[in-house]
């Protein structure tokens, strides 16, 4: 199964080398990546397609973890989908 979630991030320097390490250490891998910045905003959107390493990696516990991390705003999950399976 693959889980998306969806990050808003103040895009400083370093930002998104912390969130994708995080991500990669927490034993997800990174299968897609689609990113969007508002014109202005300094506020950028990143959604991820993750799957988990191992069964008992669990998506509420690193969108814990992100929020932690200074530079995010917000974390959300969308709906679980099967591998293949269109967006």
């Amino acid at each position: 199964m693959t889980d998306r979630i969806i990050i808003d991030f103040t895009p400083a320097e370093g930002a998104m080398l912390r969130l994708l390490g995080l991500i990669e250490r927490r034993g997800f891998r990174i299968t897609a990546v689609t990113m969007g910045e508002a014109p202005g905003a300094c506020r950028a959107t990143m959604t991820l397609d993750l799957v988990a390493r191992g069964g008992a990696r669990a998506l509420d516990t690193l969108g814990l973890q992100l929020r932690r991390l200074s530079d995010v705003q917000w974390v959300g999950a969308a709906p679980r989908r099967q591998l293949g399976e269109a967006a």
